[in-house]
């Protein structure tokens, strides 16, 4: 294959959205610190000079913004501003909105809806129940797969080689919480597979605890997950058994009420789940 004299292949003009794509979802998982031009062009193996001019043109346009003073980079107004527009088509969100009450109703705990973004998990959706205060896990922020209940219980359903893959794809960002290692992580996957829901304690979370089964449409594709976070070191055995009943009625009840129309969820299973 034909090479420039950069010593990049051919087709440049996909190679540059591809970078930028990359540099966009990568700053996406580090939204809440930040994250400098040195971390992004290591670790998605660009130049410097490369993701610089990428960063600028970035910066110019609004997607993603550096704060004076700060050598950080942060999603900007523009991708918020997409957000909103897009907003309307996220009818999987309103579709388990009431069943996200009732959650939090019964359990007296926050309800969260969970779903994949690659290696990250979103929580998309939340309703509060009688605790006023609120767990470490926030709306709208990537976090790596299995870090929180409804993250944990995407990551339990996916094949052996894939879990591997994500988990070593984010090592060094899983040591940013509690005790989560590697094979700590693992370890909890295995686990939640042979209870058949997943769970977890302050290990994942500090001072939080919780639990989460999936939510899977007609066809099998799990579309994301419903959960329970505590603010709680762990729960008791019947009172987790008692969430666990509870969430699986709810996880019922929402695949009754999905139809062909759910807009982006299925696109979004459509594409993960492509080679």
């Amino acid at each position: 294959m034909s090479v420039d004299k950069s010593g990049d292949p051919p087709h440049k003009g996909t190679q540059s959205i591809d970078r930028t794509t990359k540099i966009i979802s990568y700053i996406a998982s580090y939204n809440v610190e930040g994250v400098r031009l040195v971390d992004i062009a290591s670790s998605l193996n660009i130049s410097r000079p490369t993701a610089y001019r990428i960063l600028q043109f970035l910066v110019l346009e609004g997607w993603v913004m550096r704060p004076p003073n700060s050598q950080k980079y942060f999603l900007g107004h523009s991708l918020f501003e997409l957000g909103l527009t897009a907003a309307p088509q996220f009818k999987f969100r309103d579709l388990c909105q009431p069943s996200l009450e009732r959650v939090a109703r019964k359990t007296q705990h926050v309800s969260f809806l969970t779903i994949r973004s690659g290696v990250d998990a979103i929580s998309i959706a939340r309703s509060k129940g009688a605790s006023f205060e609120l767990p470490a896990l926030q709306i709208g922020v990537h976090r790596p797969l299995g870090i929180g209940a409804g993250s944990l219980a995407l990551l339990m359903h996916l094949p052996d080689n894939e879990v591997s893959n994500i988990v070593m794809k984010n090592a060094r960002r899983l040591r940013s919480f509690a005790d989560m290692n590697i094979s700590t992580l693992l370890e909890s996957v295995k686990l939640c597979r042979s209870q058949g829901f997943a769970s977890h304690d302050e290990r994942i979370l500090r001072g939080h605890s919780g639990a989460a089964v999936p939510i899977i449409d007609v066809a099998g594709n799990i579309l994301g997950a419903i959960s329970v976070t505590v603010a709680a070191p762990r729960v008791s055995q019947e009172e987790l058994y008692e969430i666990i009943s509870i969430l699986r009625k709810e996880s019922k009840n929402i695949k009754s009420l999905l139809s062909d129309d759910i807009g982006y969820a299925a696109e979004r299973v459509r594409l993960l789940t492509q080679p």
